[in-house]
């Protein structure tokens, strides 16, 4: 019985000891439903703890404001961000597959009565986009030639079109069906100029070189299983699994 009892504490013990040395990750990213929540649920969120957790892992998420994430995971304080699109500004490491991708739209007050041209209907003019969406835009427009200015919300943003502040948003379209412009939208016309792919990025440490590193093997190979399948299919995003699937299909051809 005492042989017993000392084998069980010591399983006990060399348990939590084991719980007690996992390493945390400080995971950050905006709150952008039904992919991230701002109370650290979401199929974004899902993925990440699905990819790291069986390496012994423990997740800690945060949730900000997109300037905020950036600024976070930039000055080393977080070491992942989801849901980011590659800048050119900032010493971050991004995966070089996207996890994510959306089309871009431009939006504008109906009572405008813009003649809609495609994408020279923007130049010359007043754009305004959600912080930090201002770079990895696949879209034929040269930003030198407009007024750019930048806002941490949608509101602000659809608030400063209808007082004539500005005269277009540039958005990815899921931004565009939140449930916070709901009562905004229909006031605006969203007309599709391009899209916009979101990736995975992490602090330029060397702990985030090593998480870079595991998401670059195990993303590619998880997003095909059924454990994949079945977040995306919880959080109603069968549709955006399809594209990504194809995204990857693509990116595993060209290699």
């Amino acid at each position: 019985m005492v042989a017993v009892f000392k084998i069980t504490f010591f399983c006990l013990c060399f348990v939590f000891s084991h719980q007690s040395l996992a390493e945390t990750i400080t995971l950050v990213a905006e709150a952008f439903p039904p992919q991230t929540h701002s109370n650290g649920t979401g199929q974004q969120f899902d993925v990440a703890k699905a990819i790291f957790e069986p390496f012994g892992y423990k997740i800690n998420i945060e949730v900000y404001p997109y300037r905020r994430v950036i600024y976070l995971l930039e000055h080393k304080q977080a070491d992942i961000a989801v849901g980011v699109t590659k800048v050119s500004n900032v010493e971050l490491l991004f995966s070089e597959q996207a996890h994510d991708s959306d089309n871009l739209v431009a939006i504008y007050p109906k009572n405008n009565k813009v003649i809609w041209q495609g994408v020279n209907s923007l130049h010359g003019k007043r754009l305004l986009f959600i912080a930090g969406l201002t770079e990895g835009l696949s879209v034929n427009l040269n930003l030198s030639e407009n007024t750019v200015s930048e806002v941490n919300t949608r509101v602000q943003a659809l608030q400063k079109l209808l007082m004539g502040r500005d005269d277009f948003l540039i958005d990815c379209e899921c931004g565009f069906l939140l449930d916070e412009v709901k009562p905004y939208r229909a006031r605006f016309t969203a007309e599709k100029i391009g899209f916009i792919k979101i990736y995975a990025a992490f602090a330029n440490t060397e702990k985030g070189l090593i998480l870079k590193n595991i998401w670059q093997t195990e993303f590619p190979k998880f997003i095909k299983t059924a454990k994949a399948r079945a977040i995306y299919k919880k959080w109603g995003l069968m549709r955006e699994y399809g594209i990504l699937l194809k995204l990857i299909k693509n990116q595993d051809t060209k290699a």
